[in-house]
Parts: structure tokens; C-alpha cells; sequence
């Protein structure tokens, strides 16, 4: 148990604005040992106030209000507006417009790229390598690609789960 103290005092001990203690006392948890009746102040116990400080500081303030949403809300709305016109925010569907045809680039070159070099592991080791198991290869980097970012088994994965080599049936 602590010292028991007014509105004013407490203000001073903890160096917070009797202000702050009046909107403190809106939150029911606020502690307040003895309520003063009409014309009276009330009495607080400076160790239950200062685990009350404690804990909101460590569990965050009190809810915002329905007005302090919104103005936060407008806040966030106006930095995201700023970001915008600054162009330090790009919009979604510009990124995958720029995006996308690279993706199919990649794809194509590693898909493609398998004939040449089979022909060049052909002629380099005098071998006749089966081009599937390199066809094999690049659609199992294509698949792991395809799952970055993507929760498993969320079944919308960019990259179909059947790759096919370019000129390869799907059908097979």
C-alpha cells in the first residue's frame, strides 16, 4: 500500500496533469481508493496508481474513441495520399502490369533455354542428355518459385501446377 494523496499531489508525484489524471478516471480500471462525495476529491493509493501506469504503459493506452479513430484514420489516409504523390507508393495493379510480362520473360528463358543447353552439354561431354530431365528441373524451380509468399495449400499460386516446356502438350 502506498501513500494516499489527492488529484494534485498525484499530479506532482508522478509528473503528470491533474488534466490526465481526469481523463485517467474514465477508464473504470483507473484505481481510486476513496471516492470523494460532493465537493470532495478523491483519494488515490500511489502504488495501486503507479501499477495502473505500469500496466498501461506495458498493455498500450486505453482504446481510442470512435472521433480518435478517425482522425487517425484521415491521418493515415492523407500520408498514404502524400506517399502517392511523391511516388514513394506505387499502386498494386501498376506493379503487376510491370511485373508480369518479366516473370513470363523469365519463365520462357528458363523454359526455352533448355534445348541449348542440352546441346551444349551434348557437344561439351559427348553425351545425349534427355532433355526432359532438364524440362524437369525447370519446372521444379518454377514451382518453388510460384510458392514464395503463398500460405501452402491456399490454391492460388501464380504459376500453374502443371509447367509445361515451351512446344510440351499439357496433355501429354
Amino acid at each position: 500500500m502506498g501513500k494516499r494523496v489527492n488529484k494534485r499531489e498525484l499530479a506532482e508525484i508522478f509528473g503528470v496533469s491533474e488534466r490526465s489524471f481526469t481523463e485517467y478516471q474514465k477508464d473504470t480500471s483507473f484505481p481510486i481508493a476513496k471516492a470523494g462525495g460532493r465537493g470532495q476529491s478523491n483519494e488515490y493509493d500511489t502504488q495501486d496508481v503507479h501499477e495502473w501506469l505500469m500496466e498501461r504503459a506495458v498493455n498500450g493506452a486505453r482504446r481510442e474513441s470512435s472521433r480518435e479513430r478517425l482522425e487517425r484514420i484521415k491521418g493515415d489516409r492523407e500520408e498514404l495520399a502524400l506517399a502517392k504523390d511523391l511516388e514513394e507508393l506505387v499502386p498494386a495493379a501498376l506493379v503487376r502490369a510491370r511485373l508480369e510480362p518479366v516473370v513470363l520473360a523469365i519463365r520462357s528463358e528458363l523454359l526455352g533455354g533448355n534445348a541449348k543447353l542440352k546441346t551444349e552439354i551434348d557437344t561439351l561431354y559427348d553425351v545425349d542428355l534427355e532433355i526432359e530431365l532438364l524440362n524437369e528441373h525447370s519446372r521444379s524451380i518454377l514451382q518453388q518459385l510460384a510458392g514464395i509468399g503463398q500460405e501452402s495449400g491456399a490454391g492460388n499460386s501464380p504459376v500453374p501446377d502443371e509447367v509445361s516446356a515451351p512446344g510440351e502438350d499439357h496433355n501429354h
